[in-house]
């Protein structure tokens, strides 16, 4: 057994509410029949061949939960129970990042007389900066679509930031007792630096909110809807992220078939499942092994802060409200699951990157433009739903604003044209019925390429297998293979002078011969679901010969100037799995990107 040490929070208190009343809406762990399946639907949508599950119960008018919800309609995500007699705390800050010299402000509801908070910055240790103790309690009814309008609790407590704090990622812990009973829950936020730094990182926050049914719903299901059961295309940053996403237990499962093999051979004590479901079994949000600081983002800057790099963080918001936030950096750094941008956040880094700035890019899944409206207090994305009821889809001046994929006709900018690859020609790989048995690690075809110095790989070689890091979601472009090498086509517009250094084929679509999984997808999707759903987008037709273009993909490690500066990406969301298991080719080409965007 290795005793290597794990940072998905080591000091992570265990959550004894999670089964104590299973008719509260805070409490998850009764879906885990719900669990098993909402997964497999991860990017579907209406129209996509999706059959209509089993209807639920459309959401109450009155505040209180009316009697005879049954706990499985509630069990997919956590709510508040709006009831003062049931012990409870939830809380989330005015905004998403602050400045030193800012004050926090904690928007909060607890049934509890009097609550603390702990606050500190996470990463390689808990630096604690903050512990305070006997705040007054105030309990707020919550409105039952606070997914969408936000909680509205009042600031019970405010917290001025510091000049010695570090830039970085914070904890805040609330926690209020009950005589023996106690309740905990998370919030957090990003504190920006003062550019002294060469690299910025950035958490993935709109994927974040996206996956985040606090209240009811998100971008991937929930109570929304005329029929009371539905995804919401408007998600309000007024409210908590469900539990998992700040904070994680050391045992939080990946949502791949190969590193799970790893830790059950390398990790002591590891008992989860490569399946959502098993975080709603666990006690914590559905989307919380998907994206997040906790586990989705966390492992690269660790290791990033173990290595002696000096980084500065930033939240993927600041992008579109904070005008030149990428000013005087060399390099940007982002990993793990980003799925989700907005016009003006790609504006940014567009700027940015054509005047000479550096994008590493060690993440995949690139999908969807998205909206921030509201005072950029309100995420909107209609995903397939765009064509018919995204309220810009008939603006001409608004219409390139249109929350679909960012290959649509009516949006036509490439994803590829900002971050070299998209999620379009990738999408799965060690996943469930999408190429379950992938090797997990990527093949090298360019080993002369400087990313590669100082690792020994030959022409043929593969790395990361071991650890997965390729899966369980992936980017990539279009490619020939001409005498033995990988060369990107026409198909999604890649930037001039892309190349193609490494590729592990993918699939599109959630439904292989014979892979596990496949038949319990195959209730949900139809056959070459998305790959129809691509062509009817883009080219506006589904015939076999445009449909094939769009079948099968792969995960590929792509490096592409883009005006005076350039674009690495390595298209996959589980790189970080290669850093945090200490694979020795993974981290040197790491430090090969960081050090040369870096110098």
């Amino acid at each position: 057994m290795s005793d290597k040490p794990n940072h998905d929070q080591p000091e992570h208190k265990a959550r004894p509410d999670a089964l104590e009343n299973p008719t509260r809406r805070n409490v998850l762990a009764t879906g885990i029949a719900a669990g098993a399946a909402l997964p497999l639907a991860a990017h579907a949508a209406q129209n996509v061949g999706l059959t209509d599950p089993a209807p639920l119960s459309s959401g109450p008018s009155t505040m209180r939960l009316p009697q005879g919800w049954r706990a499985f309609e509630l069990a997919y995500y956590e709510m508040s129970a709006n009831d003062p007699g049931f012990l409870e705390i939830y809380g989330y800050c005015d905004t998403q990042s602050y400045a030193s010299g800012d004050t926090v402000k904690l928007h909060l509801t607890t049934t509890g007389e009097t609550f603390d908070y702990t606050v500190w910055r996470d990463g390689p240790t808990r630096e604690v900066v903050v512990e305070k103790t006997g705040v007054k309690g105030v309990f707020t009814e919550t409105p039952l679509n606070a997914y969408e309008v936000g909680c509205g609790w009042p600031v019970l407590a405010e917290i001025p930031i510091e000049d010695e704090w570090r830039s970085g990622v914070y904890i805040i812990e609330f926690r209020t007792r009950n005589g023996d009973q106690e309740q905990i829950s998370e919030a957090g936020f990003v504190l920006r630096g003062a550019k002294k730094t060469k690299i910025a990182y950035m958490l993935t926050t709109c994927t974040a909110t996206s996956y985040n049914a606090w209240g009811g719903a998100n971008h991937y299901m929930g109570i929304h809807g005329d029929d009371g059961v539905g995804p919401s295309p408007r998600l309000s940053l007024n409210r908590p992220f469900e539990r998992g996403f700040w904070a994680a237990p050391d045992n939080f499962n990946y949502l791949s078939t190969k590193p799970e093999q790893y830790r059950y051979k390398h990790e002591r004590h590891y008992t989860a499942q490569p399946t959502g479901g098993y975080a709603l079994m666990m006690g914590y949000g559905w989307g919380a092994n998907s994206a997040g600081w906790a586990v989705d983002n966390k492992p690269f800057a660790v290791w990033m802060e173990e290595n002696g790099y000096e980084v500065e963080y930033i939240d993927q918001y600041d992008l579109g409200n904070i005008p030149g936030v990428l000013d005087g950096y060399d390099c940007l750094v982002i990993s793990g699951h980003d799925e989700y941008w907005s016009w003006d956040q790609r504006d940014a880094v567009d700027t940015w990157v054509e005047q000479g700035g550096k994008l590493a890019r060690f993440a995949a899944n690139m999908l969807w433009q998205v909206r921030v409206e509201d005072q950029g207090r309100t995420q909107v994305c209609y995903k397939f739903g765009s064509d018919d009821n995204d309220p810009v889809r008939n603006d001409p001046a608004k219409k390139h604003l249109l929350t679909n994929i960012w290959e649509h006709k009516s949006v036509s900018r490439p994803a590829a044209q900002t971050f070299g690859v998209t999620g379009l020609q990738g999408i799965y790989a060690t996943y469930d019925g999408g190429s379950p048995r992938s090797n997990g690690g990527f093949m090298v075809y360019r080993p002369g390429h400087w990313i590669f110095e100082d690792t020994g790989l030959m022409y043929g070689d593969s790395f990361g297998d071991e650890e997965g890091i390729v899966g369980y979601e992936t980017d990539s472009v279009g490619y020939i293979t001409e005498h033995g090498l990988p060369y990107p086509t026409d198909l999604h517009s890649p930037l001039d002078g892309t190349e193609i250094l490494a590729l592990t084929p993918g699939a599109v679509d959630q439904i292989t011969e014979g892979g596990p999984g496949s038949a319990l997808v195959s209730q949900f999707l139809a056959k070459d679901a998305f790959a129809t759903k691509w062509a009817q987008l883009i080219e506006g037709k589904d015939d076999e010969d445009t449909v094939k273009k769009y079948r099968y993909g792969s995960s590929q490690i792509v490096v592409a100037p883009k005006g005076k500066g350039e674009v690495f990406c390595a298209g996959t969301i589980y790189w970080f799995l290669g850093l945090k298991w200490k694979d020795r080719t993974t981290q040197q080409i790491t430090h090969n990107v960081l050090r040369h965007y870096s110098s």
